[in-house]
């Protein structure tokens, strides 16, 4: 993973805009997005910015060690959902014409520590990847490469719109609820796939497709920080 990598990821981790990322560290968005695309280094003034909210600055310019200080510490696991970002395939790889992106494939498990849930890559290592071609992620998908993340539904709770097995692209770029839709989430330590649907009184509504078998819950506004949103579904492929 390059330096512009691991800067994509703690973007990322932060469940921040480009644009957003560069205010938190004082540089315009259009600088931090050069960073990313490797058209620029971070100076001094942003390394110091970065290592003042936690991120080991050994790791963002060698990738030796952990993401933050703290996930030094023996039995913490490295943080962050979406810390693996797409990558280009060079010259040589399959599909070696640059109009390409591996996505990484993420077995992910929920953690449930002193700081509350959050989520790591099982084993911290990317378990496999797959190709996809540029074009069709920013002109059919209409997101950034680098914001994807593939998951395979776990169980037949979004039958028959998902079946266990299928293979899910989830937008993790800025986490959050952003409108009705199929979202990966976790809570209570459990990683899972559900429609959220927004009530006017602010709460949400978690549902299933195979609605007879996984009843829809209710959760109320004041209990909405249990939810941990991952990323919104945005694309399914599975057999016929």
């Amino acid at each position: 993973m390059s330096v512009s990598a691991r800067l994509g990821g703690i973007r990322k981790f932060l469940g921040l805009s480009q644009k957003k990322m560069g205010r938190r560290v004082g540089v315009s968005g259009t600088t931090w997005q050069n960073y990313e695309l490797e058209n620029a280094s971070p100076n001094a003034h942003v390394l110091a910015h970065l290592s003042g909210e936690g991120f080991d600055i050994n790791w963002v310019l060698t990738g030796e060690g952990t993401m933050r200080h703290e996930d030094a510490a023996p039995g913490r696991s490295a943080p962050g959902f979406s810390e693996l970002g797409t990558r280009e395939i060079r010259r040589g790889e399959i599909g070696g014409d640059g109009r390409h992106v591996l996505v990484p494939k993420l077995t992910l498990r929920a953690i449930e520590g002193d700081d509350g849930l959050r989520m790591t890559v099982e084993d911290r290592t990317m378990l496999d990847t797959l190709s996809f071609r540029r074009d069709f992620i920013s002109r059919d998908l209409k997101t950034d490469a680098a914001d994807l993340v593939a998951v395979e539904a776990a169980d037949d709770a979004m039958l028959p719109s998902i079946a266990p097995g299928d293979l899910l692209l989830a937008d993790t770029s800025e986490p959050k609820l952003r409108g009705n839709g199929v979202y990966i989430f976790a809570s209570g330590g459990a990683l899972t796939v559900r429609r959220l649907q927004i009530r006017l009184d602010g709460g949400i509504t978690v549902s299933s497709d195979n609605a007879s078998r996984y009843p829809a819950e209710e959760v109320e506004s004041g209990a909405l920080g249990k939810i941990k949103i991952l990323g919104r579904v945005i694309w399914r492929g599975g057999r016929l």
